[in-house]
């Protein structure tokens, strides 16, 4: 890695410690000058050009080029902060970043939703991917949660199950889920953002998408047949209330802030109205997508 990109990382892990900014930049950036393969005071604006049409030549979506456009501008910001002999920065906005057309969410089908998990036996797994399905929870905030941010009442479902098996071995302030070890996948109030957690952050696609119970060659998707990641759970949940009649504004509340902050939007909704709404709501899509195992 070349030293200023190991500068700007070591810059974005101290003002940011809990975030994965530093590790995305860090990769977009290495993949950047080991294709231009010149020194980063070197880059035109036309070499911004066209590392723009080779990525969409790759195939790559426009979330995908317009975040490596981020880190190449913020990496020259940086720069000109630091060092006096930094040149102009190369990206310009109004003529780089590319303009995503409108999307509509990607949810899964309920009977593909089924057959995902009549594969997922794993209690922990099952858990894991539940608290995705049914409060919308993205991979980061199920990393991250904590015992105190659990309301087990009543205490029935997959997640009480897991609890059950697991107890023992959890702490009333340590993360709620477990490597296979027994040991705790991160540590619940860590200060500094390592390569660790952007492993355990992996793990969660992994369980899902490249191994499974079947071994090693086998995965949920692949004895599904399908073709799931773990945010388009989150996408399904929005569908689920929708269809169950729950007004936007409770909708809006319990999916949250756009930054990753804490499950307490989700979890413990100060709201009461939104609180209503959302068990109301559970209680028609269980019964309508049984999913839950008992403890």
């Amino acid at each position: 890695m070349l030293p200023e990109i190991e500068s700007f990382v070591s810059w974005l892990r101290r003002k940011s410690p809990q975030s994965s900014t530093a590790v995305h930049y860090g990769s977009d950036l290495k993949l950047f000058f080991a294709w231009i393969g010149k020194p980063c005071l070197d880059v035109k604006v036309q070499d911004i050009d066209a590392y723009i049409e080779h990525c969409q030549k790759e195939g790559h979506a426009i979330g995908t080029v317009n975040r490596r456009l981020c880190a190449l501008r913020s990496f020259y910001q940086f720069l000109y902060l630091h060092d006096e002999h930094a040149i102009g920065n190369p990206v310009i906005p109004k003529r780089h970043f590319i303009r995503p057309g409108e999307r509509l969410p990607r949810d899964v089908e309920d009977k593909n939703i089924k057959a995902l998990f009549e594969g997922i036996t794993n209690v922990r797994d099952r858990a894991m991917f539940l608290l995705m399905l049914r409060c919308g929870l993205r991979v980061g905030e199920v990393r991250n949660l904590s015992m105190p941010d659990l309301y087990l009442e009543p205490a029935s479902g997959s997640l009480a199950a897991y609890l059950a098996a697991r107890q023992g071995q959890l702490s009333t302030r340590g993360l709620s889920f477990l490597a296979a070890s027994g040991r705790f996948e991160v540590m619940a109030r860590a200060k500094t953002q390592s390569p660790r957690r952007s492993r355990i952050r992996q793990s969660f696609w992994k369980a899902i998408e490249r191994h499974g119970n079947s071994g090693p060659a086998g995965s949920y998707c692949h004895q599904a047949g399908l073709w799931v990641t773990c945010h388009q759970f989150r996408h399904t949940f929005g569908r689920h209330l929708t269809e169950a009649r729950v007004p936007v504004t409770s909708i809006q509340r319990l999916f949250g802030h756009a930054r990753l902050k804490s499950t307490e939007v989700y979890l413990h909704i100060s709201d009461a109205q939104a609180q209503e709404d959302y068990l109301a709501a559970m209680n028609e899509i269980m019964r309508n997508l049984p999913l839950e195992v008992k403890p």
